[in-house]
This record gives structure tokens, sequence and C-alpha cells, in this order.
């Protein structure tokens, strides 16, 4: 589903994967520092019935369905991080509709990985790791590499992470007095993401990255460095355009230079360094 956007002529598409209580900027910052006439339309996840089985092609539907019930103008296709993936696909279904191409701006885009998963998964473990013991800490964070190890397809190690996720949650977050609808809230937004990502991995978006736009943070496993680390894509360049950022991956969104920039670049008069 999309946010319901306002009565400008032209939209934007923004696709990224937003929870409560992240650390990292959102599109909606983004948007409250542009000076152009656009609404945002920003994805969010079809829900837990549909996600579980949903492949990358599927995400993308669902959110076209959506946009296409009061469909206008796109000027921008846009993503963040892993959103950079679906952003690809989104740009191609919208250029086929509207028979002209929207810009693609992609936000420190990556593509999800096996060890995407891993990482992640240590990520929300770790917060755990004032609740349980250390040893239970450390045999889920070993399951999770011996998966890795053995390399396990994407979907067989994302519910298999899952499932590990909600063993340990359940426990820790009951221990630390949560309600059971506020630990199944937690624990499902990051099973979310997980098969966000996975999905996504479904999906080519090079061809589209390399007529693209990339705004690139200076965090070092963020963005096209993370995707470059993992030799995905080869040597050659992996989008059209990279602008450098002299800011943080979590503050991207929200950073004042970024939003000037991309203003210029939709507003057209050739402002765009």
């Amino acid at each position: 589903m999309l946010a319901e956007p306002d009565h400008a002529e032209r939209v934007i598409l923004a696709v990224d994967f937003d929870a409560t209580g992240r650390p990292e900027a959102r599109f909606a910052d983004l948007a409250e520092r542009l000076t152009v006439d656009c609404a945002f339309w920003e994805t969010s996840p079809p829900g837990p019935e549909t996600e579980r089985t949903a492949s990358g092609p599927a995400y993308i539907e669902h959110w076209w369905t959506a946009f296409q019930r009061r469909p206008r103008p796109v000027a921008a296709v846009m993503g963040f991080c892993g959103g950079a993936v679906y952003a690809a696909a989104l740009s191609e279904r919208v250029a086929a509709w509207q028979g002209s191409e929207p810009q693609l701006l992609l936000f420190d885009p990556e593509i999800a990985v096996p060890q995407t998963l891993v990482w992640q998964f240590h990520k929300v473990v770790g917060y755990l790791a004032g609740v349980l013991p250390m040893e239970d800490i450390q045999r889920a964070q070993e399951a999770a590499q011996d998966l890795h190890d053995r390399e396990c397809g994407m979907a067989e190690m994302c519910e298999t992470l899952c499932r590990l996720t909600l063993e340990m949650g359940d426990v820790a977050f009951a221990q630390a007095g949560l309600s059971k609808p506020l630990r199944d809230e937690l624990m499902g937004t990051f099973c979310s993401f997980l098969r966000y990502l996975t999905a996504a991995a479904e999906l080519d978006p090079l061809p589209r990255w390399r007529t693209a736009t990339a705004f690139q943070s200076v965090t070092e496993l963020s963005g096209l460095h993370a995707v470059r680390t993992s030799g995905i894509g080869g040597a050659g360049p992996l989008v059209g355009r990279e602008i450098a950022v002299d800011d943080e991956h979590a503050k991207l969104l929200a950073n004042d230079e970024v939003a000037a920039t991309v203003s210029g670049m939709l507003a057209g008069d050739g402002s765009a360094r």
C-alpha cells in the first residue's frame, strides 16, 4: 500500500522499508526539504500473510496496483538502500505506462545477498544481549553463520532466521516485560524486513541503475561501497552518475545539500551539480 499523496500534479514514487524507531532518516525528511511541487507516494510492506510467500515481482505488482487507484504523471522514482532494487523495477513499469522515463534517484543503493541477512540477524540478536544468556546469543549467531557457510538459498535462510528470531525474541522480550502484542509487532517487523530483502534479490536492478543518479554516503559498508565489495555488477560502473555526499548513511535523506540537488534535478533548472 502507498501513502495517500496530496493534490500536486506530479508524483514521486519512493521505495523504502520504514519502521517505527528506526535510526535512519526517512523519505519524509527529504520531502520536507524539497522545493518542488511534487507529491510523495511511499511504499509500505504488503502485510505478513502476503509477504510470507511474495516474490520480488509480486511486491512490484502490489505497489503498482495501489498507485493505479489514483495515477498521475511520475516525475521520479526513488529508492533508499535495499529499496533501490525495487525502485529500478518500478521505474521500468512507470516508463512503459506513461511513455517517458521518470528520473531514477537512488540513495545508498544496495543489493541483498545471503551475508546481508546474516548481518541483519546479528544486529537484532545483539539487541537481546542484555536479556538473554551470552551462550544463547552465540549459539544463534553460529546457527546463522552456518546457514551462510552451507550456501543455503536466500528463501530458506530467511525463513530459518525468522524462526530463530521469533523463538529468541519471544523469550527475551517477555523477560523484559513487554506485552505479547508488542513482542509480536517488534519481531514481525524484523521478519518482514528480512522477507523484503529476500524478495528483492529476485530482481536484477543493474540495467536500470546504469541510467540512474545515486547519492552515496561516506559510510563504508553502505550503498555502492557494499555492492562493490560483494563483487556484484563486475568492474564497470554500477550507476549512470554517482554523487558523493559528506554525511553518514543514517543522515543521507535528511541532508540539506542532497535535498537542494534533488530539487534542482526535479525542477530541471540545471542547478544539480
